[in-house]
């Protein structure tokens, strides 16, 4: 890979709330218009439904797990307990979590596989991206958190948990959304099927 081309993909990397936003902003239409992909009620459907509850449930307390550690600090400290003792970048872990349950609770297979599909190529750089940055931030300290902690699939055996821990409550409060809206959009999901099924939204495709 040429400089010139590590710098497009960087500079896509670091543009990362945009280019989520635009994705987000194409599945929702997938969602509105292709409708699920099994018929409603049967076996299959509830199990993809409730399977992606138990993943978006993980997601939110996962998440809101992470941010309580970094809430506020994040700029200025490099956290290394809870959830940052297992892996250097749960809150991507939680996030994939959540996404995974998102595709799983639309019923939706094509939203499903382009939710993975982009989250596994797109996120990878965004983490390098990011760690690049910390690199530079803390120095030493972070290379050294580096080879001691997996940077995305938790190893248990590092779990550390201090037995009291300063969180800044405002900031934390203010995150609870970051937090949250995973489950905010299972509901969304059930209020796009009750649409559907009222014949007020109309269905122009259905996926397989």
């Amino acid at each position: 890979m040429t400089m010139q081309e590590k710098g497009i993909l960087f500079t896509v990397a670091k543009a990362r709330v945009v280019v989520s936003r635009v994705f987000g902003f194409i599945i929702l239409l997938l969602i509105l218009f292709t409708g699920r992909s099994f018929d409603k009620g049967t076996i299959t459907g509830m199990l993809f439904e409730m399977s992606g509850l138990f993943l978006l449930t993980i997601c939110c307390f996962g998440r809101l797990w992470a941010l309580m550690y970094i809430s506020g600090i994040k700029k200025r400290q490099l956290v290394t307990d809870g959830p940052y003792s297992m892996l250097r970048h749960p809150l991507y872990l939680f996030s994939l979590i959540g996404v995974c349950g998102i595709g799983l609770a639309s019923e939706n297979l094509l939203v499903l596989a382009l939710l993975i599909i982009f989250y596994l190529l797109y996120y990878p750089l965004t983490i390098l991206v990011e760690e690049k940055k910390l690199i530079k931030k803390f120095g030493a300290s972070y290379r050294e958190y580096m080879k001691s902690t997996p940077r995305f699939l938790p190893k248990l055996s590092l779990y550390r948990e201090p037995e009291l821990y300063n969180v800044r409550t405002a900031k934390f409060v203010r995150n609870f959304a970051d937090g949250m809206w995973f489950i905010w959009m299972f509901i969304f999901l059930h209020f796009i099927e009750m649409l559907q099924d009222s014949g007020l939204l109309p269905v122009i495709l259905k996926i397989p």
